[in-house]
C-alpha cells in the first residue's frame, strides 16, 4: 500500500524535458511528440484512478475497524464479566451445598414486640411425631411450669433410676415426669382452653 494519498496526486506535465526519453518510445510515423505526452498522461490518469479507488477502499477499512474496535471490546468485556458472574455463582452454590446452615434464609418477620412463650421440648417433640399431647402444656400455667421440671426427656428414652430395694433399674423417661400436675383436657376451664388454643397454633 502507497504511503501518500493518490486524491492529491497532480499529474506531471509529460510534454517537459523531463519525459523527452519517455515520449520518444512513443513516437513514430503517426505519432508525433504532443501526441506522445498526451499518451503518457492518459496513462497516469487511469493509474491514478486506480490507485485512488484502492486507496479509498482500505480508508474505508480502516473506519468501520475504528467503528467496529469499541463494539468489539465491549462485547468482549461483556463476555468476561459473565464467565466471571458464572463462576462466582457456580462457587456460591457449591459453598451454599457444603454449609447449608450458613446460607440458610432468614425469614421476613417482624421482632415480636411481647414475651414468646416456648412450650417444653417434650410437648414440641410430640407435634413435631404428631402424636397425641395435652393441651395443659400450652396454658400460661404449663408454660410457666416448663423449668419446674426435666422438660428435655423423651418418652422413648430410658433412664436409671434407683428403686426402694437398692436395685438400678432402666424405667421410660416419661415415668419419671409427675404426671398428676398435668391437667386433663376435658378439666381444662374455657380461660385455659383458649389460653392453649393460641399457643398451640402459634406452636405449630
Amino acid at each position: 500500500m502507497q504511503r501518500e494519498d493518490p486524491n492529491l496526486a497532480i499529474r506531471p506535465d509529460f510534454s517537459s524535458d523531463d519525459f523527452t526519453d519517455a515520449c520518444l518510445q512513443l513516437v513514430s510515423d503517426t505519432v508525433d511528440d504532443n501526441q506522445a505526452a498526451r499518451i503518457l498522461g492518459t496513462l497516469w490518469d487511469i493509474q491514478n484512478t486506480k490507485d485512488m479507488q484502492r486507496w479509498n477502499a482500505h480508508k474505508d477499512e480502516e473506519a468501520q475497524m475504528a467503528r467496529d474496535l469499541p463494539n468489539q471490546a465491549a462485547e468482549e468485556l461483556a463476555q468476561q464479566q459473565q464467565c466471571a458472574r458464572e463462576e462466582e455463582e457456580a462457587m456460591k452454590a457449591e459453598e451454599c451445598k457444603k454449609n447449608k446452615a450458613k446460607y440458610a434464609p432468614v425469614p421476613d418477620v417482624e421482632v415480636p414486640s411481647r414475651p414468646v412463650n416456648i412450650p417444653a421440648p417434650y410437648a414440641m417433640r410430640k407435634l413435631k411425631k404428631g402424636k397425641y399431647c395435652e393441651l395443659y402444656f400450652f396454658t400460661n400455667i404449663g408454660l410457666a411450669e416448663v423449668e419446674s421440671f426435666n422438660a428435655s426427656i423423651d418418652d422413648e428414652a430410658l433412664t436409671l433410676l434407683k428403686s426402694d430395694n437398692g436395685q438400678h433399674l432402666w424405667i421410660p423417661a416419661s415415668n419419671t415426669r409427675d404426671k398428676a400436675a398435668v391437667i386433663k383436657d376435658e378439666d381444662l376451664t374455657w380461660e385455659q382452653f383458649g389460653e392453649a388454643s393460641v399457643c398451640l397454633l402459634s406452636a405449630m
